[in-house]
């Protein structure tokens, strides 16, 4: 079943939130190919590539298929390839912040709440 429209662009850029899923997912855009295969393609260990493609598989950007003794995957709608290719940026909402930066955005958002505490205890005194 496709994805309803409202929600692909958000799973999507979740999904291209990460350079080894979109490396992936351009691998693939050009036929299917087994897990070793996409690994020394893109350069990455198999077992970087196994839970990449397990996670694209689960959100159903990519199915798998048994041939030849070997799991191949490939693409579960082309329209990821467009969407790969016009280069779109991916909102800063669904980018990994490192450590660092996450607690700044908790102490802005604290420091944003203290003040309008403070702020209504003044309005308070006033009264």
């Amino acid at each position: 079943m496709p994805v309803p429209p409202h929600l692909f662009d958000e799973i999507v850029h979740k999904a291209l939130a990460s350079d080894v899923r979109r490396a992936i997912l351009l691998s693939l855009s050009k036929k299917d190919k087994y897990l070793s295969e996409i690994a020394a393609e893109i350069k990455k260990k198999p077992q970087t590539i196994d839970f990449h493609l397990n996670m694209l598989e689960e959100i159903g950007m990519v199915e798998s298929e048994w041939r030849e003794g070997r799991k191949y995957y490939g693409l579960k709608d082309r329209k990821i390839v467009e969407f790969l290719k016009e280069h779109r940026p991916i909102p800063e909402e669904f980018r990994t912040k490192p450590p660092h930066e996450i607690v700044l955005d908790m102490w802005q958002d604290m420091k944003r709440r203290l003040d309008r505490i403070e702020k209504k205890l003044e309005e308070l005194k006033r009264k």
